[in-house]
């Protein structure tokens, strides 16, 4: 598998609009997901509006999973997006993120506020992802993808095992 995480300073939060109209909701944190657009944006500006002279209110992230060897369910998503975002240590953000499937490849977006709820604010300096950031994705995919193949041999040999049954 490849993991390729992209981290860009954002000027306003039009991209949480651009990705709503074509992505899946997956997780986000002090707010509603399933809130309209336009209110979860409202929130987004209402949080930076407490720092005005701010000019890169948010960060954007997108992750790629390259190469998978097996698709992944919702859930296993939100699992990895997760336990990446607490492995960080930017699970006290605000943010929201996106998720979209392709065959063998997983795309996760997460848009974060650069102030905290408590006004502290994020340094652009942290933009670029660690060596730290790949092995806390890497933890994370490996456990997952581990337990939904696991998972998946189980229900084959469930489904084996009735079928053996019922034939007997």
């Amino acid at each position: 598998m490849r993991m390729i995480i992209e981290e860009s300073a954002i000027s306003d939060f039009s991209v949480i609009e651009e990705l709503a109209s074509s992505q899946n909701r997956c997780l986000s944190s002090f707010l509603d997901i399933n809130a309209p657009v336009s209110q979860i944006i409202e929130s987004f500006q209402t949080l930076s509006q407490r720092r005005p002279k701010l000019r890169k209110l948010g960060i954007y992230t997108k992750i790629s999973l390259k190469n998978l060897c097996v698709s992944l369910q919702e859930s296993s998503c939100r699992q990895i997006l997760n336990q990446y975002i607490r492995g960080i240590g930017w699970d006290d953000l605000q943010y929201i993120s996106f998720f979209e499937t392709a065959s063998d490849c997983l795309y996760i977006h997460i848009i974060f506020n650069r102030v905290t709820p408590e006004t502290k604010l994020i340094d652009l300096n942290c933009l670029g992802a660690s060596w730290q950031q790949y092995e806390v994705l890497r933890k994370s995919c490996y456990q997952i993808i581990q337990n939904s193949l696991s998972n998946r041999i189980q229900e084959s040999t469930s489904i084996r095992n009735s079928q053996f049954a019922t034939r007997n």
